[in-house]
């Protein structure tokens, strides 16, 4: 039998996830900091599930897109 847990671990899953976390973050970010650019969106794009909720939470107390650039840049160079 099909369990949760083996519904979570397809790749289905995991894809409808992540676009689900990338498209409700940018909407945050859209309604927190207005438009966001090419560049900061190829960022974006590459962040992990668990980094868009991380971004979500942190977008809360962003009051300008340099608060952004700035927590992104923290991602890079936490990852190296």
């Amino acid at each position: 039998m099909f369990s949760i847990s083996d519904l979570k671990n397809t790749r289905y899953y995991q894809e409808v996830r992540y676009e689900e976390a990338l498209n409700y973050t940018m909407r945050l970010l859209e309604r927190r900091i207005g438009g966001v650019s090419q560049d900061l969106q190829v960022k974006i794009n590459k962040l992990s599930v668990e980094d868009l909720e991380n971004l979500g939470l942190a977008l809360l107390d962003f009051t300008s897109v340099n608060d952004l650039v700035i927590w992104l840049n923290n991602q890079v160079s936490s990852e190296g």
